[in-house]
């Protein structure tokens, strides 16, 4: 039955989602359509996740969908997003009508031991990486149960993977990572609702009810900012986005984090940003964050990601040795993780 669950759940992958995509599974399997990937890296988790379904699995006062959630939840606040990866797209000029981004394929989607061994070093993690952990817990959760598997979810592009899980009961993705919008990987260390679940299929609403437990007591904002907002008269800016950054602070949330989430207030005023990057100096190998700049009241103004500020700049003045405007167009040798 799995396989025509995987058929029917791309059929509503199809109906929900704009775009070209694809589900990535682990083999062996014998099931063979052009919309089917079958992995090229095996899918394990990692310690900490390994010991946490070890956990979940031998708790029978949890449902099945409570599980789920408390995976969801445990990589939310003990990852961050690997921005990194983002540094080391390409893009392709070569038809001025098409451009497109190219993703690396060394940068986590197609990886070796060594690669494996580095990422231990630290808790940054990409889609490719999320993905795979987490359809590896879902299934180890699920057990011999048969109605229900998870699967990897890709753009045919590579550029984004998330997880799906379907069968009888229902059909939903899981993102925790949709780097359009603020991460519930960000969303979660807030103490904020999940947005990134999307059910494509629940008649009997059990997983919504799920959902809905968990996020029972959950704000949709940040009460203090919320509070921030109300009171802002729509005339200093730059005092209004400061004043969000100052409580913004107080939860140590990751530069990725902060740039998503301050990038979403600064495009709500209606301001127009350029993305830059900022190498992050000391590291053991080259990393950069997103910053951005952007122009109001014939000043520019620069977000620093990674010093979590907001301050006017000229522009001629910014240290090129540090902040890097274009890196998409260039290629990159292999860092290692």
């Amino acid at each position: 039955m799995k396989d025509e669950y995987i058929k029917n759940f791309y059929k509503e992958i199809c109906e929900n989602f704009e775009g070209d995509y694809k589900i990535i599974l682990e083999p062996p399997r014998e099931l063979n359509e052009d919309w089917i990937e079958y992995d090229q890296v095996k899918w394990e988790m990692e310690e900490p996740i390994k010991n946490l379904v070890n956990t979940l699995i031998k708790d029978n006062s949890l449902s099945f969908e409570e599980k789920l959630l408390s995976v969801y939840k445990f990589i939310c606040l003990n990852y961050i997003y690997d921005v990194n990866v983002l540094y080391f797209f390409k893009r392709d000029t070569s038809d001025i009508n098409n451009i497109k981004y190219i993703a690396v394929d060394w940068y986590g989607r197609i990886v070796g031991q060594k690669w494996i061994e580095n990422r231990k070093k630290h808790n940054r993690r990409i889609c490719y990486e999320f993905a795979r952990f987490y359809a590896k817990a879902i299934n180890e959760l699920l057990g011999e149960n048969d109605n229900l598997e998870a699967v990897m979810v890709g753009d045919k592009e590579n550029l984004h993977y998330f997880v799906g899980l379907t069968g009888k009961d229902y059909s939903i993705t899981l993102d925790l990572d949709d780097f359009n919008s603020i991460k519930d990987l960000t969303r979660l260390k807030l103490g904020l609702t999940i947005k990134g679940i999307k059910i494509l299929r629940d008649e009997s609403n059990k997983f919504k009810k799920a959902l809905d437990k968990f996020n029972e007591g959950r704000p949709e904002e940040l009460a203090e900012v919320k509070e921030i907002q109300n009171n802002f008269d729509g005339k200093d800016v730059i005092k209004y986005l400061n004043d969000i950054i100052d409580i913004f602070r107080k939860y140590n949330i990751d530069a990725q984090g902060f740039f998503e989430y301050m990038r979403s207030k600064i495009e709500k005023q209606g301001i127009e940003i350029e993305k830059i990057w900022k190498e992050v100096k000391g590291a053991s190998e080259k990393r950069y964050v997103r910053c951005l700049l952007f122009n109001y009241n014939s000043n520019s103004y620069l977000l620093d990601s990674l010093e979590q500020t907001l301050n006017k700049v000229n522009r001629e003045d910014i240290d090129k040795n540090v902040f890097v405007f274009n890196p998409e167009d260039n290629e990159y040798p292999y860092y290692g993780g």
